[in-house]
């Protein structure tokens, strides 16, 4: 398996753990609050996902190999 394959079963099985929508809605919650914050300069207009009911923006950065993502939003669930 991949990387990415092993992180998507993880999170999977971290949300099989719960019994209704209301844990799970606690659950990302309580992640976003323990994400690092997007950087203030990646806030703008060019990083805002269209389409989404709340502000959210997303910004990539190649790093060696690697793809690098910061994200951030003004609602506590999809921050999460």
């Amino acid at each position: 398996m991949g990387i990415i394959i092993d992180i998507q079963k993880e999170i999977i099985d971290e949300f099989e753990m719960f019994n209704d929508w209301m844990q799970k809605y606690e659950y990302l919650i309580d992640l976003g609050k323990d994400l690092p914050k997007i950087k203030e300069k990646y806030k703008t207009e060019n990083n805002v996902i269209k389409g989404c009911q709340s502000k959210v923006w997303l910004h990539a950065e190649g790093k060696e190999d690697k793809i690098i993502y910061a994200a951030d939003s003004n609602a506590i669930i999809t921050k999460g």
